[in-house]
């Protein structure tokens, strides 16, 4: 249910930037969703197609892309996603690694006429 304040935000910035440039219609909202941020996706286009009824949103579909989490080797400083390795770095054997976890939440782009 936390992505109701997220989309709540998503809706407020994509109707005002519609708004602000005379858009009549937005077709599609490009999101970049970190895999930390824990979101559904499909959970925020339903949320936005309740919010957008009437609006310039009314019908939007959500495009997400999501971004892994990368595990860095503070040895050697290899990097892969955290779904690519065990317990020990992959080029080198140490064990000496690094969570940076993605919790970007990017509203890349829309598409509109």
């Amino acid at each position: 249910m936390h992505e109701l304040a997220v989309t709540q935000y998503v809706f407020e910035l994509v109707n005002k930037q519609a708004e602000k440039n005379n858009l009549s219609k937005v077709n599609s909202i490009h999101l970049l969703i970190g895999d930390q941020c824990d979101y559904v996706p499909e959970i925020i286009e339903e949320y936005l197609q309740v919010m957008s009824e009437g609006t310039p949103l009314d019908g939007v579909k959500v495009d997400a892309t999501v971004k892994e989490s990368k595990v860095v080797c503070k040895d050697c400083g290899a990097e892969f996603t955290r779904h690519e390795f065990k317990d020990v770095c992959l080029k080198c054997g140490s064990d000496n690694l690094k969570l940076n976890r993605c919790t970007d939440f990017i509203v890349e782009r829309i598409e509109a006429e």
